[in-house]
């Protein structure tokens, strides 16, 4: 069905962007900060305890992450996004006001960037399945290693930039979630940076050689 189809696209979209000390797990926990913010959680009936729980958890594991003490692996990425992805779902089907565009809006990363890199592959004919160091984050990380003074903080800082603007966009996204032109427009927003973002970035590693 479309939604296993959906769903398949934010698991894979999650392991491509698993490639920076805690930025995947970043990602998700800027969510789960949202859906408190909006106690959307109150629809599942989710003590806050286990809430409280839950947040340490991924808190803690975010922190290893950052300073090389855990690695996800493609099994936890896969988690991340499956878990993350049937919360929204399950939350929107008990409160259906906001707008289905808010949780696209809180999951475009991982999404976008599948899809993208399906396009920028097909379009450079090569396989959507062959491996590349293409990404976005991969040539940001490159882009800011070159030009940081302390190579070693390139790693956390370029993580922490993607997901510092995640969570901007996030909290925009969370003033009015029940107008959908405006979460469209956050999206479109989104994609229209990234893409310009990356172009700059791709050149940049061409011309210098990284």
């Amino acid at each position: 069905s479309f939604t296993i189809f959906c769903l398949m696209i934010v698991i894979n979209g999650s392991n491509f962007i698993d490639g920076l000390n805690g930025l995947v797990l970043g990602y998700f926990m800027s969510i789960f900060f949202i859906l408190i913010k909006l106690n959307l959680f109150e629809e599942l009936n989710i003590s806050n305890l286990a809430l409280v729980y839950f947040g340490f958890i991924i808190v803690f594991l975010f922190i290893l992450n950052i300073f090389n003490k855990l690695y996800l692996g493609d099994n936890g990425a896969y988690l991340l996004g499956l878990v993350f992805s049937l919360l929204l779902i399950r939350i929107y089907q008990l409160d259906g006001n906001f707008s289905p565009y808010f949780v696209i809006l809180l999951l475009w990363m991982p999404c976008f960037e599948n899809l993208f890199s399906i396009i920028r592959k097909f379009l450079h004919r090569i396989s959507p399945t062959l491996p590349d160091n293409n990404h976005f984050h991969q040539l940001l990380f490159l882009f800011i290693k070159k030009n940081l003074k302390k190579k070693e903080l390139a790693n956390n800082f370029s993580s922490f930039l993607i997901i510092f603007y995640n969570l901007i966009i996030f909290y925009f996204g969370s003033i009015d979630i029940y107008n959908t032109k405006y979460q469209i427009m956050l999206i479109s927003i989104n994609i229209i940076i990234y893409l310009l973002i990356y172009k700059t970035l791709f050149l940049y590693r061409g011309k210098h050689n990284l």
